[in-house]
């Protein structure tokens, strides 16, 4: 991105005192463009650059997810947000499955907290348009090269997921079970591991918290989350806190599975090709410091970064 300009917001609404809000709250620190469809939202995507779109969800015609969807094709170094203001689990999976967002902000939104969101996002679409040899300088883990066949690590602690996982898997990548985050996190310190399928919760222990203080020191360690919950505020969380990379829905689909696998493995190979890719991985700051335990074990997991190619310290 030219320093010299001002980096470019599209925000995309049906309603037309939203976006004249967005406008005016945005106008002095961003060029704002603005959209009341997705089909006009697109014609903007392909004639000019844009950093970032934010995009409602709830929107005649099309909706924010399949807007969203397209402009990760039409252009995939735009940042993407998704905005709602309804507790719509199928729309914000969505958005991670189909749209790969940066970002979900619900409405209404909190000024301080959306502004800091914006602020994020263009400092992550700032890091996409530097050149890759100056985002990863020599040496750097961003050009160390990724293994050949980097591993699957199943934390799960029920037998018949496990014995699921591994039939739709089949032997495309080593498969490692880890039936505890604890042995989950040794595994981590002891293979070189791509993709981590999990569920939300494990051995009584919910796995968010885990995963949030994973993805801060671990960018290129992708999550595939099985899961039946459908309290969209806990979707919302895990995305944002943790980064999940997709949702696979219990009972498992193999198909289903194998390919948001498989779509994991390939970004997991992108940021380790490019460390432009791992600032799209950032997680929403915790509001609170790792629980001890979590300390503890990232402590160890540190001290053997060594092996760990993806480790960003």
């Amino acid at each position: 991105m030219n320093a010299q300009r001002k980096a470019r917001i599209l925000f995309v609404d049906d309603e037309e005192r939203i976006v004249n809000l967005l406008r005016v709250m945005f106008r002095s620190q961003y060029e704002v463009l603005t959209a009341q469809d997705g089909a006009s939202a697109l014609a903007i995507l392909r004639r000019e650059r844009v950093d970032v779109i934010v995009s409602d969800q709830r929107m005649p015609g099309m909706l924010g997810v399949e807007l969203l969807a397209q402009a990760c094709t039409i252009a995939p170094h735009t940042v993407r947000l998704l905005l709602t203001g309804y507790a719509d689990r199928e729309a914000i999976v969505g958005s991670v499955n189909e749209g790969q967002i940066f970002r979900f902000i619900t409405k209404p939104w909190d000024h301080e907290a959306i502004r800091a969101t914006l602020a994020e996002a263009v400092e992550v679409a700032l890091v996409q348009t530097v050149p890759a040899s100056v985002a990863a300088p020599p040496g750097s883990v961003a050009q160390v090269a990724a293994p050949q066949r980097p591993g699957v690590l199943v934390l799960d602690d029920d037998e018949g997921d496990v014995a699921a996982i591994r039939a739709a898997l089949g032997d495309e990548h080593p498969l490692v079970h880890a039936p505890s985050v604890s042995s989950a996190l040794q595994a981590l310190a002891r293979q070189d591991i791509g993709v981590m399928v999990c569920e939300s919760q494990v051995g009584g222990t919910e796995t968010g918290a885990v995963l949030h203080a994973l993805k801060k020191h671990f960018p290129a360690l992708m999550t595939v989350m099985l899961t039946r919950h459908t309290d969209a505020d806990e979707v919302g969380r895990l995305i944002n806190h943790a980064r999940i990379y997709r949702f696979a829905s219990k009972p498992i689909r193999p198909a289903v599975l194998q390919l948001a696998v498989a779509a994991a493995m390939k970004e997991h190979r992108r940021c380790m090709a490019d460390g432009r890719q791992m600032a799209l991985q950032r997680p929403v700051p915790a509001a609170e410091p790792d629980a001890p335990a979590v300390r503890g074990l990232l402590q160890g997991l540190r001290a053997m970064a060594a092996r760990l190619r993806f480790f960003n310290p």
